[in-house]
C-alpha cells in the first residue's frame, strides 16, 4: 500500500522555527533544547554547564513541566535567570 503525504501538518510549526533560528542567529543567541526522561539529569547538567560558563555568558533557562516548578526553583535559588512554562495534556516538552 501507498500512502500519499499531500500537506506537511507541521509547516506552520516549521515556518515559526526557522524565524526563532533566523533572530537567534541575528542576536548571536545559543539556543540549547534538553529533553529526557524524569531523573535522566536535565537539571544537574544544566547546573554544571552554567558553572563552567560563569563569566563568559550570561544563561537563561526556560523550564517545561507538566505540573512542577521544583527545577525552576532550584535554577533561581542558584541564581539563574529561569521562567517555568506548565504545559498541559501528560506533555513536558515545549
Amino acid at each position: 500500500m501507498e500512502l500519499k503525504v499531500l500537506k506537511n501538518i507541521l509547516n506552520a510549526n516549521d515556518q515559526i522555527a526557522e524565524k526563532n533560528r533566523q533572530l537567534f542567529a541575528e542576536k548571536k543567541v545559543l539556543v540549547i533544547n534538553l529533553m529526557a526522561s524524569p531523573g535522566a539529569g536535565k537539571t544537574t547538567f544544566i547546573m554544571k554547564t552554567i558553572e563552567m560558563l560563569k563569566g563568559k555568558a550570561e544563561v537563561g533557562v526556560v523550564e517545561g513541566d507538566v505540573s512542577s516548578c521544583i527545577d525552576t526553583q532550584k535554577l533561581s535559588e542558584a541564581g539563574v535567570q529561569a521562567i517555568q512554562i506548565n504545559t498541559t495534556g501528560g506533555a513536558c516538552h515545549l
